[in-house]
């Protein structure tokens, strides 16, 4: 058998119980930083650093909230971004909108003060869009989250 034919549903790949909601996204957020996973480069540590990689055309991490460390394989991160697509595909505008603002905050580790500057919006706008995202994610698929409990 092929790998697709053996690929599991997201809902059933792994056991959403064992991490809330917010855990399972910042988790993917910290696996795609693992080599080879995506091309952010992490060399750069300091000023002297960044103008080094900037000078030589390397991409430098634009995160601006520490992640947690890795701790998921490779089938979990898939059964993450599965259901991140199955949200942007079916869900509408708004509530895709909400979704967007979840991963930029959970998955990319932007400041809630860095993504209301770039959408020219105000921190309590992000702040809400942040929460009905996770209460929506949470809600229709039945996962524990900080929010919902």
């Amino acid at each position: 058998m092929n790998a697709v034919a053996e690929k599991k549903h997201f809902t059933v790949a792994i056991n959403w119980a064992e991490k809330s909601l917010e855990q399972w996204l910042e988790q993917y957020g910290s696996w795609l930083l693992l080599d080879g996973n995506c091309d952010i480069n992490l060399s750069a540590k300091s000023i002297l650093g960044n103008l080094i990689d900037a000078t030589n055309g390397v991409v430098v991490d634009k995160r601006h909230r520490v992640p947690p460390r890795c701790n998921i394989s490779l089938v979990q991160a898939i059964a993450i971004e599965d259901m991140l697509c199955e949200l942007k595909k079916t869900e509408g505008r708004k509530v895709a909108n909400w979704i967007d603002t979840v991963i930029l905050f959970y998955v990319d580790f932007q400041t809630e003060e860095i993504i209301a500057k770039k959408h020219g919006v105000s921190e309590y706008s992000i702040a809400r869009d942040k929460m009905l995202g996770l209460v929506r994610i949470s809600t229709r698929f039945k996962l524990r989250s900080r929010l919902t409990g």
